[in-house]
């Protein structure tokens, strides 16, 4: 075997032991995102987008030299291919529902093809809500906040949250219950104020 040959096999070999070990840290997390994500809880959508990440992450040229300076942001990184992937799947299915659709005007006529999932006025509309969100958790106590923020964002389920921040399970749902009843209520005024 050449060397050049084996550096490669090193190389695929390294990744797919990465690939492993992303696999079991961060699955939980990327199949909650998804599933968020697509609306759906239908599980075979789900495993279809997760096998898609880690179908993209194999092709990727030195996935260990990569990754090695973002561990901070792995998360991240996998999230937005997800992201990125669940994009795709929309704007395929909605050019597969276009070219399906037989329409009753004339040549002359164009019709608009965009994709209303992710058009700008509900992007800007998001990223008000989001806004909203985040100024209504900026009022809850800081132990609230780091609750629900640590179950929201990063995954973790209560009991992991109860052991890092050294509280009750009990007081973790509480806390946890009080952030989602202060967010329900932001975007409820605002919507209301609308």
């Amino acid at each position: 075997m050449s060397e050049k040959a084996w550096v490669s096999k090193a190389r695929r070999a390294a990744s797919h032991g990465l690939i492993e070990r992303l696999l079991a840290e961060h699955t939980f997390a990327l199949r909650r995102f998804i599933r968020v994500r697509l609306h759906s809880e239908q599980q075979h959508e789900c495993d279809d987008v997760l096998q898609d990440v880690y179908m993209r992450l194999s092709q990727i040229e030195d996935l260990p030299v990569k990754l090695a300076g973002r561990l901070d942001t792995t998360r991240n990184y996998l999230l937005q291919i997800a992201s990125n992937l669940i994009i795709d799947r929309a704007r395929r299915a909605q050019v597969r529902k276009q070219a399906d659709h037989v329409s009753n005007t004339s040549d002359q006529e164009e019709v608009p093809l965009y994709c209303e999932i992710y058009s700008p006025e509900r992007s800007l509309a998001n990223k008000r809500k989001l806004q909203r969100i985040e100024r209504a958790l900026q009022k809850l106590r800081p132990t609230q906040r780091k609750a629900f923020l640590l179950h929201r964002v990063e995954g973790l389920s209560y009991r992991e949250i109860s052991d890092q921040l050294g509280l009750s399970v009990s007081t973790i749902e509480k806390h946890i219950a009080a952030a989602l009843s202060c967010a329900r209520q932001a975007i409820a005024k605002e919507e209301h104020d609308e």
